[in-house]
Order: C-alpha cells, then structure tokens, then sequence
C-alpha cells in the first residue's frame, strides 16, 4: 500500500481523490481494475485471434480463456481482498457502489443481449459455450441480492403516510 501521508487528514495519498475513480482506490484494487480492463480490451482479442489461427475447437478455446483468466486474475484477486483485509483492521472502510434500480437494468439488459447473441450463434450451428451469458446470469443475481430496497413511507396509526 501507498503508505505516504495523504491529504485532508488522510492516512493515504489515494484516498484523497474520489472513491469511483481510479486514483481513489488502493493499489491493489487499482491494479486489479486496470488488468480487467486491459484482459478485455486487448489480451481477450489477441488470444482469441491466436487460438483461432491456432485451430484450436471452440471448447477448448473456453477452456484456455478461463485458464488464462485464472492465471492472471487469481493471484491478482487474492492481493486486492487481502488489502481490503489490512485496511479494513486499520479501520479504513472502503465505501461500494451502491446498486440503484438503473443499474440493475442496465445489467440485466446487457446480459439479455449476450443471452441472445449466444441463442443466434446456436442457431446458426456455430460451436460457442455460454460464458458470457452465464457469468451476466450471475453477477445480475449478486446485484439483485444486493439491491437496496425503496424505503416504504412510514405508516401512521391514523392511516395517513
């Protein structure tokens, strides 16, 4: 961890920016994000892209995506909750995202669209496992379960809200 003397009163640099952007999270945690995005962005292409020129059949080729994903992200997984952990014992909360009805629907429209693209390859007789879908299918669990719900008005004993 950044062990330098933060601003504002902060015991970390990083937790003087704000706690949705990149710089606001601790190294771990950032570093972590940044190879998420750089595995979808660039890495999932490219090996897809060799594994095709490869000839390497569609089941196979998930399997190594995710052996792949594994490699990289596991270790990478474990550092971040580990310093979640540490901050945690020092008493450092780090706030979450909270999960709005908006956002929930955006997930569950993303999902739908990945369930559909893989109903699509199916029916044009092309070899695909649902990954996408299913890991779409779970994380809109994980967030419904999450989902705050609206506060209901508050019930007078008179019958008016």
């Amino acid at each position: 961890m950044d062990s330098g003397a933060g601003k504002n009163g902060n015991k970390y640099e990083w937790q003087s920016w704000p706690s949705d952007s990149l710089e606001g999270m601790p190294p771990k945690r950032r570093r972590l994000v940044v190879w998420g995005l750089w595995w979808f962005l660039l890495l999932g292409v490219l090996l897809g892209s060799a594994l095709d020129a490869a000839n390497i059949p569609q089941p196979w080729r998930t399997l190594l995506a995710v052996a792949g994903l594994a490699a990289v992200f596991g270790p990478l997984t474990r550092g971040a909750v580990i310093e979640t952990r540490q901050l945690r014992a020092e008493g450092i909360d780090l706030p979450s995202y909270p999960v709005t009805r908006k956002t929930l629907i955006f997930t569950a429209a993303i999902t739908a669209i990945l369930w559909i693209i893989f109903a699509f390859l199916v029916a044009n007789d092309r070899p695909t496992f649902p990954l996408l879908p299913i890991v779409g299918t779970v994380w809109l669990g994980y967030q419904w379960l999450r989902l705050r719900p609206l506060k209901a008005p508050v019930q007078r004993g008179d019958g008016s809200a």
